[in-house]
């Protein structure tokens, strides 16, 4: 009875690590591992039609990309600009950005509907996050600019990049002072 009892405890033990879901906001089984079938980590150098825009001076420097023939549309919104972040040449965010109401709304509407509304910090402003152990989304709004932004990114890579500034924080300070 005890193996019996240590063999399903123990499977549903390893279930719940296979099957991580969102922890804030998010349906069940819809937590993304990348974003248009880039998954996280993939290095840059083994995607073709990627092509430089700039480079976010964070944690020792992100590059960014688009993809050249990307899909300007997601449902009913149709899209600015879609960048692709690059960590130590590993994909780690995507940054999507619609202008007006009009694209703000279906860009809304459509990751509502693919992950259910996410947590709402704060009701009187356009913001909705999801974070789970993989991906963390962030979708804001702006009404005077009517702007609207979806930042999805890897979990797993975020952590790695708050550890990298700690890290030269310290060697900072040794040095620094």
């Amino acid at each position: 009875m005890k193996r019996i009892l240590i063999v399903v405890l123990s499977c549903l033990l390893i279930s719940s690590f296979a099957f991580a879901e969102w922890t804030t906001g998010g349906k069940s089984g819809t937590e993304p591992d990348g974003f248009r079938g880039i998954k996280w980590g993939t290095s840059i150098d083994d995607l073709a039609g990627m092509e430089y825009l700039e480079t976010d001076p964070s944690y020792g420097g992100t590059l960014k990309y688009t993809k050249s023939n990307e899909n300007l549309k997601i449902e009913a919104a149709n899209l600015f600009l879609v960048k692709y972040g690059f960590w130590q040449g590993k994909f780690c965010s995507a940054s999507i950005y619609t202008i007006n109401p009009v694209n703000w709304y279906g860009l809304k509407e459509a990751t509502f509907e693919k992950f259910r509304a996410g947590g709402q910090p704060n009701e009187d402003i356009e913001e909705f996050i999801w974070s789970g152990p993989r991906t963390t989304m962030i979708l804001q709004y702006s009404e005077i600019t009517e702007q609207g932004f979806l930042w999805i990114s890897s979990t797993v890579i975020t952590e790695q990049q708050e550890a990298w500034k700690k890290r030269k924080a310290r060697e900072g300070a040794e040095t620094g002072f």
